[in-house]
């Protein structure tokens, strides 16, 4: 079995679904059996993903039921229960009810970022795992921060990774590209980038930024892209197992993807 989730591109990039669609596919591919089929119940759902259940209007169990509903509109679910019947009864409910998954739309052979499951259980307790951690003598802030929005620019990163080992393996972003792709704001996605960075998980870096001479011959300054990189990767050994590469240094990805971009920026 994969120590991994797969979240599909067309997960990661349509708004549309909304900031939780992550989570709950993670969930769902988290739990999937043997014969493609998820039993669920939306407060195990909650518990899962460190939450109290909450069924009134337009809080978690609501915004969880309309996240399945819309993947079984898009095609995701072969059988599934009335989701719209389930967020009008308004309660807490632990009973399960069985989701048959489509694989085809599961299953994609490409176009897909990887969450591993060591990663998706320290997202999942975000909160507890940067207690009592400093970064410059502060506390790293988790006001009105959610495990949502960072499987979600996890999960861009991964898909949006280079993995063509004749170039550096990164990934190269202006936030302001990511709110576009994604929908999470250049503040949400700052505060994300240190979380995943203190957590060990993904590594970035600033480019220097260009200075250029204007029309009016006054000098204006370029930002440049973010740098980022996987802090560990994997390959696979003569038996086929996934293994941690011994010889990979995420500093020198980023290094050489930061050369790169620092030469096509002279030659424009």
């Amino acid at each position: 079995m994969p120590n991994y989730v797969k979240i599909p591109r067309e997960i990661i990039y349509n708004k549309d679904f909304g900031d939780k669609r992550v989570i709950v596919f993670s969930y769902l591919c988290s739990r999937r059996a043997l014969d493609d089929t998820v039993a669920f119940s939306i407060s195990e759902l909650c518990h899962w993903s460190h939450l109290k259940s909450n069924y009134h209007d337009g809080k978690i169990n609501h915004k969880y039921l309309e996240m399945l509903e819309l993947l079984s509109r898009y095609g995701y679910f072969e059988s599934y229960p009335n989701f719209e019947k389930l967020a009008k009864e308004k309660k807490n409910s632990t009973d399960y009810y069985n989701i048959k998954i489509n694989i085809e739309k599961f299953d994609t052979p490409d176009n897909f970022g990887i969450i591993y499951f060591d990663e998706l259980s320290k997202i999942l307790n975000f909160k507890e795992e940067l207690k009592d951690i400093k970064v410059n003598g502060e506390e790293i802030d988790t006001t009105r921060m959610s495990s949502a929005y960072i499987l979600l620019l996890l999960s861009y990163i991964r898909v949006n990774m280079n993995r063509n080992p004749d170039k550096p393996l990164c990934c190269y972003r202006l936030y302001q590209k990511i709110t576009e792709d994604i929908g999470l704001s250049e503040r949400y996605i700052s505060r994300i980038v240190e979380i995943l960075d203190v957590m060990d998980i993904i590594k970035f870096q600033e480019g220097k930024r260009i200075r250029y001479k204007k029309q009016d011959d006054k000098y204006g300054f370029l930002t440049t892209p973010k740098v980022f990189a996987d802090c560990r990767h994997y390959v696979k050994d003569e038996n086929g197992n996934q293994i941690i590469d011994p010889n990979y240094d995420y500093k020198t990805e980023i290094q050489n993807q930061l050369k790169i971009l620092e030469e096509s920026q002279k030659k424009m």
